[in-house]
């Protein structure tokens, strides 16, 4: 049987209507010690194989405007340098990249001003194996402005209203047996994320560090669910909530609010077949609970403790209440053995909105639609206040211009300010004031 073996979807920019970004050169600069060294060893020969792959992919004149079969070259070199045992070896395939790459067009008086010498940070280099010869190459290459659209810069999607990586060519690869295939999806990954991907200063294991641990791992995946799981793996290291292989491993919206964490306990808070409002999981299928927590805990990308907790809960919920499964609960100092079916959950209605006292309204936006936001508000009109709930995940199907104008009297609304990649120098940041143009609303 054949999979799938390609770069996955990871990170969503959600993209509003009628938005604008007036130019600034006014760079996002976070300042961050480089912390790892590269001495020539089995590890650091991926590892820099990757950065220079990345650094050509996206700053090489020929590559950005996809006249090269980049990953074609970055396969061929890896069955070459995985049987290297030397420097100057993987040195000469390095360069070798550089040569098939193709020429380019180099000025001496190109000069960086400190913010992106600051954002692109190429101390790595200097801490590496890599020769003087190659090292010059590649600081020449790194000073070119690219040229906008990039082939594989940013792009965006429609279907998900985002931003997404363009042109990754999805490959057939049978069983996932080929480890050099393996190392493209993450290298690609790697570099996504280093170029484009601003909150990478505020991960707590630096992204140049997740290279070098994770290479050996992504090389022994020899099988879908060990490389699956070591891409769940990679993805909580983002420190964001957005870190998915596919939609299809998410937990389903009747999970959410099934279970609850309380005192370290595992508990329960509705009442479906033989199961009872804070009755305590003990076992599923003789597992023990607390253990399924932290293997799940492992897997699951999330922006804080508490958000993956919640998340945990979820799949905890779609493990017992929507498959049939045997599980052990703890109900008034007696253990109980339940089989629950999922024709025993009645799925709860939800209201897109409603009042939860005289004062308080509350909306879930994720089943709100564009059709109720005018009623919605007029119903709410003489409350003191409104819980609009985030929780539940995904693209929500309303009209965001429309629900930000009855919450100002301003035509153009001021959001925030936004930190974008710069097109022309991926891995530099800048700020943008992020603007909505909504609608003038009459009553």
């Amino acid at each position: 049987m054949k999979h799938k073996l390609f770069l996955l979807a990871f990170v969503g920019y959600v993209l509003f209507g009628c938005s604008s970004y007036p130019e600034s050169k006014k760079y996002f600069v976070r300042s961050c010690s480089f912390v790892c060294n590269y001495p020539f060893n089995d590890t650091s020969k991926y590892a820099v194989t990757c950065r220079v792959w990345g650094l050509l992919k996206y700053y090489h004149p020929n590559v950005a405007a996809g006249k090269v079969d980049w990953d074609k070259v970055l396969l061929d070199r890896l069955l070459i340098i995985s049987d290297s045992k030397t420097p100057e070896q993987v040195n000469s395939e390095l360069m070798q990249m550089v040569q098939l790459a193709g020429k380019y067009q180099y000025s001496k008086n190109k000069v960086w001003n400190d913010s992106l010498n600051m954002n692109m940070d190429l101390s790595w280099m200097d801490h590496s194996f890599l020769d003087e010869p190659l090292k010059d190459e590649l600081k020449k290459i790194a000073s070119l402005p690219v040229k906008h659209p990039s082939y594989y810069g940013m792009g965006i999607d429609t279907a998900r209203r985002s931003f997404m990586p363009q042109h990754e060519i999805l490959y057939q690869v049978n069983n996932f047996s080929l480890f050099e295939y393996r190392l493209l999806v993450f290298f690609r990954y790697w570099n996504v994320i280093y170029y484009f991907y601003p909150h990478k200063y505020l991960m707590d294991l630096s992204w140049d560090q997740t290279l070098s641990v994770f290479i050996f791992k992504f090389i022994n995946a020899t099988n879908q669910q060990s490389f699956q799981s070591t891409f769940l793996q990679l993805a909580t290291f983002l420190n964001d909530g957005h870190g998915y292989l596919s939609f299809a491993n998410y937990y389903s919206n009747e999970s959410q609010n099934i279970i609850e964490k309380i005192d370290e306990k595992t508990v329960v808070r509705i009442d479906a077949g033989g199961v009872r409002k804070g009755d305590i999981v003990k076992y599923i299928e003789k597992r023990d609970i607390d253990i399924i927590r932290d293997s799940l805990s492992a897997l699951i990308s999330s922006s804080t403790e508490q958000n993956k907790e919640y998340r945990i809960n979820c799949y905890l919920a779609d493990m017992i209440f929507f498959k049939e499964i045997d599980f052990t609960v703890l109900r008034n100092g007696q253990e109980l053995n339940i089989l629950m079916k999922p024709d025993m959950i009645v799925k709860k209605q939800l209201y897109s909105y409603q009042r939860i006292s005289d004062n308080i309204g509350y909306v879930d936006l994720s089943v709100l639609t564009t059709k109720q936001i005018d009623s919605m508000f007029l119903s709410f009109s003489d409350t003191k206040g409104i819980i609009f709930d985030l929780r539940r995940t995904g693209l929500y199907d309303f009209d965001r211009d429309l629900l930000y104008c009855h919450l100002s009297n301003q035509k153009f609304v001021r959001l925030f300010d936004l930190v974008v990649w710069d097109f022309e120098h991926p891995g530099a940041y800048r700020w943008v004031n992020y603007t909505k143009l909504g609608y003038i609303l009459r009553y």
